[in-house]
């Protein structure tokens, strides 16, 4: 027979581990903010707990807690469809197959900036053209 101290040691475990034991607490809702924050759901169908606790004036946990437990989702705001171009393979098997472009903007000094536009051939990384523009940008003040 083996103590749990010299097992505990064995395995490199802390022994304190052994006895904890978690306490479940019940968790309370405060039917009044319960109340305030379904009519200002209601009222702000797009809002998270951040912006309900900053109208509420209420610490944002509370007002997460009331939102997990009771469900209430909030609903997100349409982001808009964009469609991904269907049927089209991902890697290029032969040249001028597939295309890419990047457009890049660089600071060049105080009031300049240069932009690069690139494309490439997917299949073979060749550059196929390039434009390099120099932009004078006036500071608003």
């Amino acid at each position: 027979m083996v103590s749990l101290v010299k097992l505990c040691q064995w395995l490199g475990f802390p022994r304190r581990s052994l006895y904890y034991r978690p306490m479940s607490r019940q968790r309370v809702i405060i039917t009044d903010l319960a109340r305030r924050v379904k009519l200002t759901l209601e009222r702000f169908t797009t809002y998270g707990y951040r912006r309900l606790a900053c109208i509420l004036g209420e610490n944002r946990k509370p007002i997460l807690r009331i939102l997990q437990l009771k469900g209430w989702q909030v609903r997100k705001r349409p982001q808009g469809f964009r469609p991904r171009a269907k049927n089209l393979p991902l890697v290029a098997s032969r040249p001028d197959e597939r295309w890419a472009t990047d457009l890049t903007h660089v600071w060049c000094g105080k009031n300049w900036r240069a932009s690069l536009a690139v494309i490439i051939d997917c299949y073979t990384r060749v550059i196929l053209g390039w434009r390099f523009i120099g932009q004078w940008q006036q500071q608003d003040r």
